[in-house]
């Protein structure tokens, strides 16, 4: 129970820096523009391509960022799916870490990409909902304030926020998977290749690294389909997700995204395959 709790204290530390940073970048840009718009960042109608392209950074930190922004309506509901998609969390680690899994590395982010800027571009295509571009507005992620104009003190404080909320994810998550083991988990994806990619896609939503690690070595280990792996880190944008759904109060919207790349992973990890 210890490597529980200091695996999860680890996972949330790897993306501290990296929040703090992002935040600041923001409160600078917000602070040194009087008409701001978050479209600046997420170029209108590149906003999918930018964001399937920093989702593949390792680690869920840009997932965190793009589900904040989202919350404020600072981004497209298809930016958010893009970055989501493409977002792998620690596959990227592991694959880097074999190189005789090198040649699968460059496939599986091709594949990434690819379907993260379709599903991106096809989701605001069918919403039709644009970014706020008329009135300024503030980035006060979590509703913070933005203490006396310090954007140093005011991205730590968010960023204090945020990680915390992260931390107490993954602790309760590393509880849950200690308990019902790896194994087990292993098991209920040792079915038949038709219907992997539909348990991996289910189970790539739990916001927790671990999960994204067992895709990679179960494929590894040839227990999992090429097509199910991709299924499965198509929906694991990390806690990104969680974010989602703690900032941003229009459930329907939350849901609608969960749906959508639900049905997205499924379909492209039959595709795969069939077609691999």
């Amino acid at each position: 129970m210890v490597d529980v709790v200091l695996d999860a204290i680890l996972d949330t530390g790897k993306i501290l820096p990296f929040l703090y940073l992002s935040y600041l970048v923001l409160d600078f840009i917000e602070k040194h523009s009087s008409s701001y718009k978050l479209n600046f960042l997420f170029l209108k109608n590149l906003g999918p391509l930018f964001g399937a392209l920093l989702g593949c950074i390792p680690q869920c930190g840009f997932s965190v960022i793009a589900a904040s922004l989202f919350a404020q309506k600072g981004i497209t509901m298809g930016t958010l799916v893009a970055c989501f998609i493409s977002t792998s969390d620690e596959a990227l680690p592991m694959f880097l870490s074999n190189p005789s899994q090198y040649k699968q590395l460059g496939l599986f982010l091709i594949l990434k990409v690819i379907i993260a800027v379709f599903a991106g571009y096809g989701l605001d295509l069918l919403i039709h909902k644009e970014v706020n571009e008329d009135d300024d507005f503030e980035i006060e992620v979590d509703g913070i304030c933005n203490c006396a104009n310090n954007i140093w003190l005011s991205a730590l404080m968010k960023t204090a926020k945020t990680i915390f909320f992260i931390l107490v994810i993954n602790l309760v998550l590393g509880v849950v998977i200690y308990f019902v083991k790896e194994e087990n988990l292993s098991n209920l994806l040792a079915m038949h290749h038709t219907f992997q990619p539909f348990v991996a896609a289910l189970l790539g939503f739990v916001p927790n690294c671990a999960i994204s690690i067992l895709f990679v070595q179960l494929y590894m280990h040839s227990a999992l389909s090429f097509g199910a792996m991709i299924a499965g880190l198509c929906t694991g944008a990390g806690v990104g997700m969680a974010v989602l759904f703690k900032n941003n109060k229009n459930t329907k919207e939350n849901w609608t995204i969960v749906g959508y790349m639900f049905v997205i992973a499924v379909l492209c990890g039959l595709l795969i395959d069939l077609l691999i």
